[in-house]
């Protein structure tokens, strides 16, 4: 499964993953191989990009877990939109508390983990999305981390919440991506964040959110907006925060924008733990202890140039589970000293298409020589002579 981006999508490819309407009807099931009219048509969406399935890779296995999230995912999109243009419109949202309930019932109980979901999103659904992403991954990181319900429920409301205010923020600015925004535009974005804040009405609280939800988005709209700034100092940061912080780096590093590519789960991982003042390890192992990082099925890259594929994944530590090497089937277990003083698994497969890639001028420059000239135009004459006689 790769990610293309929405003006690369081509006429033939599949859908690695499906599209809803916002009542959560499927409109393109996995697998639908795609027409210009249906490239017309979800061009319509926005979306900056789809899932797409390499040429020969097989539809990979969906649960009914999988399912159902994905359509949860999709309407409760379109709920969180309408609280939060409530609350931008200076009215009460109604929806934010019974959201989090069911969020929570959902995600919050289970002790299994969650293959997390690649959603595809837009300029118009991203700040939904995102939110509800945190909000499912902080469910989750809290019930790991054992916090009593009422705590619970502050940290999922605060995290449908805490990014209203990106959406005041002027597109020339939000257009430009992450990575182009200056010292001055970060400063702006936190000033929105913190405007989102106070339309929460802190200083009363007569949208009665519960007190500790108001205090982890105001502490949010004070977070540096990259791991290069430092966190301010002096600050005692309530753990929501922390989850949150953890939760939403972690969504916006493995989702697709404008601007980049989204991350492994496995590289989204790493980043979070070599940051250990903006995310503390207890709530980066919270997080782990959630989700799939390297799941049965995934198809890795190793530090020595190999390839292979994971046939059983490691509930203790992701970085070691057993895997088989494409090019030799040899099966290696990672919990073995022995393996990993001698190679260790970089990266997730980006594709599974390992032909030279060329391009037009190059393939213009390649000459061949007389003999396969001469050949070639055998064949073409052969070939010629056959369909002309009705054997071909």
């Amino acid at each position: 499964m790769q990610y293309i981006k929405i003006n690369h999508v081509r006429p033939g490819m599949r859908l690695a993953r499906p599209i809803y309407n916002k009542n959560g009807v499927m409109l393109y099931e996995r697998d639908t191989r795609l027409t210009p009219q249906g490239i017309s048509s979800i061009e319509k969406f926005g979306l900056w990009g789809l899932y797409i399935l390499e040429p020969a890779e097989p539809v990979p296995p969906l649960s009914d877990e999988d399912v159902e999230l994905e359509r949860f995912l999709t309407v409760s999109t379109f709920q969180l939109k309408d609280d939060l243009t409530l609350l931008l419109n200076n009215m009460k949202p109604q929806n934010i508390q019974s959201m989090a309930k069911e969020i929570l019932r959902k995600f919050g109980n289970s002790e299994n983990k969650l293959n997390f979901a690649a959603t595809l999103r837009s300029n118009g659904d991203y700040v939904y999305k995102h939110c509800l992403n945190t909000a499912i991954l902080a469910a989750m990181m809290v019930n790991k981390l054992k916090y009593a319900y009422p705590e619970q429920f502050a940290i999922v409301c605060a995290a449908l919440l805490y990014d209203a205010g990106r959406l005041l923020v002027p597109d020339e600015i939000l257009e430009k991506g992450d990575t182009l925004l200056s010292p001055d535009e970060h400063r702006i974005i936190r000033g929105y964040l913190e405007k989102g804040y106070q339309m929460l009405h802190p200083d009363y609280n007569d949208y009665k959110f519960p007190e500790l939800t108001l205090k982890i988005v105001g502490q949010m709209a004070r977070l540096p907006q990259t791991v290069s700034s430092p966190m301010p100092p002096k600050i005692r940061w309530k753990n929501g925060t922390h989850v949150l912080h953890t939760a939403s780096a972690f969504d916006d590093m493995t989702s697709m924008h404008l601007d980049r590519e989204p991350v492994s789960e496995l590289t989204a991982v790493r980043l979070l733990r070599k940051h250990t003042d903006h995310y503390p390890a207890p709530f980066v192992t919270a997080l782990i202890q959630s989700i799939h990082i390297l799941p049965d099925g995934k198809c890795v890259e190793f530090s020595n140039g190999q390839r292979g594929i994971v046939i059983s994944e490691n509930q203790k530590n992701y970085a070691q589970p057993v895997v088989i090497l494409f090019s030799n089937n040899q099966r290696i277990d990672f919990s073995e000293t022995k393996f990993q003083k001698s190679m260790h698994i970089t990266d997730v497969m980006k594709t599974m298409d390992v032909r030279l890639k060329v391009d037009r001028d190059t393939f213009k420059q390649y000459k061949t020589d007389a003999h396969t000239r001469e050949t070639t135009i055998r064949y073409l004459q052969k070939r010629k002579q056959l369909a002309a006689a009705g054997r071909i």
